[in-house]
């Protein structure tokens, strides 16, 4: 599985405009696909290749290489990244290790050219201590899967519709509306299998704005869950049965949520932790735009900047989280999600640099500074919303 740790969104049904189709394939429509064996022994899993930029997703779960020792005071490897881009000569494929229990560090492990029904070994995991994983590429045929059952434990949201999609990795659009006076900023959406989680996903607003209005709508696409099946010519994905999409968590903009108190914790932690981060942030590029020595008006020094800002959550706003979920036990747990969602703000404004920088190579003084004013302008109002 590559799926992450927090993952969350989704809800309630009125009534399903939908196919009740059983699961067929689709001959005409394929999609390439990379084939990862990740684990010994265990069927693999797949992830489609995109057209356009490099998608991908980490698996959690690995193998270790016997006997092999890390660097002393090095962050552990906690999950393998593998990302994919279809090209006019085949598929480019980048493998890399993330590092540390927030996966503070991405560390690059190898990257391949590969062409459809090409397999490699990543002999490279093994100089990080992680088992070699095999990547196929494969063409896989679109199917639908068999209509899924809704659920929701949030009051307020109700599915308006359920259509499919003819894809590779099977999946339905799914239109919900908020029936609140209330905006909701997030959702977590799981799909059961048999009752037990195997997808889950927390759409959300962007930086920090609502994901559904009071009374409107919303559309996304739901996955269904899938597991590779042995045949005659090596392994196919095949679709589970009797799956349910089920929205087990809103949550709203006054810190308010129905459904499961778990997913509402740490959507709210994150956006504490985002918060946090984010008055750092602008009080990084407000010295920056002051002309403040020790952030000097180039790329580098503001990324090494924005690099060394702290990832540890402190106690009073640990405790003040856990004051608004007492009755979560794990105070880890707590620290965890404030933490999750410092860097995530890091994370991201690190990547607008680089690729302000990537786009602008001969920016001059002027359209940094005018840059960096609009940033932090749009910062700013990020944080005035959390």
């Amino acid at each position: 599985m590559f799926l992450s740790k927090f993952a969350i969104a989704f809800l309630i049904a009125a009534f399903v405009v939908a196919y009740p189709i059983r699961s067929q394939q689709i001959s005409t429509t394929t999609q390439l696909a990379l084939e990862v064996h990740f684990y010994p022994n265990q069927a693999p899993g797949y992830m489609t290749v995109p057209d356009s930029s490099p998608r991908g997703g980490w698996y959690a779960r690995f193998a270790r290489v016997p006997g092999w020792a890390p660097a002393p005071d090095s962050l552990p490897v906690t999950a393998v990244n593998i990302k994919s881009l279809k090209a006019e000569d085949g598929v480019r494929v980048w493998v890399s290790v993330l590092l540390g229990q927030l996966h503070e560090k991405e560390q690059k492990v190898a990257a391949y050219m590969l062409h459809e029904g090409e397999k490699i070994t990543v002999a490279e995991l093994a100089q990080v201590g992680v088992a070699p994983f095999e990547i196929k590429i494969v063409r896989l045929s679109a199917s639908v899967g068999e209509l899924p059952q809704f659920s929701s434990k949030a009051r307020t949201i109700e599915l308006i519709s359920m259509q499919p999609n003819f894809s590779a990795t099977p999946s339905y659009e799914v239109v919900l509306r908020n029936t609140s006076d209330k905006a909701v900023n997030a959702l977590e959406v799981q799909t059961l299998q048999g009752g037990r989680m195997q997808l889950s996903t927390m759409p959300q607003g962007k930086e920090g704005q609502p994901l559904i209005l009071p009374g409107g709508t919303y559309q996304m696409t739901a996955h269904l869950a899938n597991r590779a099946v042995a045949g005659a010519n090596g392994y196919a994905p095949q679709v589970l049965p009797n799956q349910t999409i089920e929205i087990s968590a809103a949550i709203f903009n006054d810190g308010t949520f129905e459904g499961e108190a778990s997913p509402a914790m740490a959507f709210t932690g994150f956006q504490k932790g985002r918060k946090i981060q984010l008055a750092r942030v602008v009080d990084v590029f407000q010295r920056a735009l002051a002309g403040d020595s020790g952030v000097a008006d180039n790329f580098t020094s503001l990324k090494t900047a924005i690099a060394a800002l702290d990832l540890q959550a402190g106690t009073p706003a640990v405790d003040d989280l856990h004051g608004k979920f007492p009755q979560e036990p794990q105070t880890e747990r707590l620290r965890h999600v404030i933490e999750l969602g410092m860097k995530g703000i890091r994370d991201e404004v690190l990547n607008d640099i680089t690729q302000f920088e990537l786009h602008n190579r001969r920016a001059d003084a002027g359209m940094f500074s005018t840059w960096l004013a609009a940033e932090k302008n749009r910062y700013e109002l990020w944080l005035a919303r959390l």
